[in-house]
């Protein structure tokens, strides 16, 4: 009579414990995305990050200080600390951060570096400014740049199988001549993203709130009509 091979009972009983841990890895995988795991809130760093190649300003920057007073955070809630909410599949609502300054400063170095990069001499100072002609200084340089944050967020919606990444940008600028105490041009820029992804991820909303900002900022400088009234303005 042939004999059947059988495997020892210790093996099987290893196999089979090989198995379940293998089948409890997956489980958890799988449930803890739906349960109690995701974080109480998200930071986010906002900076200026290129959507596009600027090209240098036509004017001799260079030649020129110029100011970017602080901005002034207007936008209408509660708390002007929050960036936007990550909203879960059950409503609960996350708070979304910023991980290093508030809106108002990583607008302002936002913009300051962006005029950098386009060829202009930015003054290190950073004026608080209320936007009123009587309230330029002298010695804030040449031309003066602030501005007001009229909108500013990212949000993401859960679903069970999908998220919705939204985010927004909307700043009001005002360009003043100092030596003449002159505001020579107010312009207001706006932009907005929307994005569906099977993930959630706090670089994902990074990247959402600092392309808005980034494309916002980037309107209005590379803008004919901005180049054309700071020319103006340079005039002797």
């Amino acid at each position: 009579m042939k004999k059947i091979a059988t495997v020892p009972a210790k093996r099987r009983g290893l196999v089979r414990a090989v198995r379940g841990f293998i089948f409890n890895l997956m489980f958890l995988g799988l449930i803890l995305p739906l349960i109690g795991c995701a974080p109480k809130l998200y930071h986010v760093d906002m900076r200026y990050e290129p959507t596009k190649e600027i090209p240098p300003t036509v004017t001799d920057g260079r030649k020129y200080s110029l100011t970017v007073a602080s901005f002034i955070d207007r936008r209408k809630m509660d708390d002007t600390l929050l960036i936007g909410r990550v909203i879960r599949s059950d409503g609960t609502p996350i708070p979304i951060l910023p991980q290093y300054v508030k809106a108002k400063d990583a607008v302002t170095a936002a913009l300051r570096e962006l005029l950098f990069k386009t060829g202009y001499k930015v003054s290190p100072d950073k004026p608080a400014w209320d936007l009123s002609e009587n309230a330029i200084r002298p010695e804030w340089g040449t031309l003066l740049i602030g501005g007001t944050i009229d909108e500013l967020d990212v949000t993401c919606v859960e679903s069970f199988t999908m998220k919705r990444y939204t985010a927004k940008a909307r700043l009001s600028f005002s360009f003043a001549d100092v030596q003449r105490k002159r505001i020579f041009y107010r312009v207001t820029s706006e932009s907005s993203s929307s994005l569906t992804h099977a993930f959630l991820s706090g670089q994902r909303l990074e990247n959402e709130i600092n392309a808005v900002l980034s494309s916002a900022l980037e309107k209005v400088i590379e803008d004919g009509e901005t180049g054309r009234r700071i020319r103006e303005a340079l005039k002797p």
